[in-house]
């Protein structure tokens, strides 16, 4: 991630994608410089780990994503209480994120992305099929 400062002294933040990049860009002018920080680690936590480009994602990518941050299967993730994965908050904030970026290919409609990754009904208090006692979500 590549963080700079423009000559109007705004907030430019890359993660190394065109896709993801100009996304970023279009958020700038939309929100806060750390909202923005946080939306461009979010982004690049998910495409490290699912390891394909954007338009190659599926919906079992994002499930996987998530179980893998909920049960610590990200080795990047340290918690100061000892235990495994980032909190449910983080990981409804990522999942977020990348649903966000989505949603804006999808509008473009220049890419061939046709669907929105994210399945819909992702709720905190139930289990990903596949990610039981791991994962607190639930598919609805």
């Amino acid at each position: 991630m590549v963080r700079s400062t423009l000559p109007s002294g705004e907030l430019s933040v890359m993660v190394g994608h065109p896709l993801v990049d100009e996304f970023l860009e279009f958020c700038r002018a939309r929100c806060r410089p750390n909202t923005l920080i946080a939306l461009a680690w979010d982004l690049k936590t998910f495409f490290a780990l699912v390891d394909k480009t954007p338009t190659r994602v599926t919906s079992a990518d994002v499930l996987a994503f998530i179980g893998a941050q909920s049960s610590g299967g990200d080795r990047t993730v340290v918690r100061i209480d000892g235990s495994s994965g980032v909190s449910s908050r983080t990981v409804r904030r990522r999942v977020s994120s990348v649903s966000g970026f989505y949603a804006y290919l999808l509008t473009r409609g220049d890419t061939s992305v046709t669907r929105n990754p994210v399945p819909r009904g992702l709720r905190r208090g139930g289990n990903v099929p596949g990610h039981a006692r791991v994962c607190r979500w639930s598919v609805t």
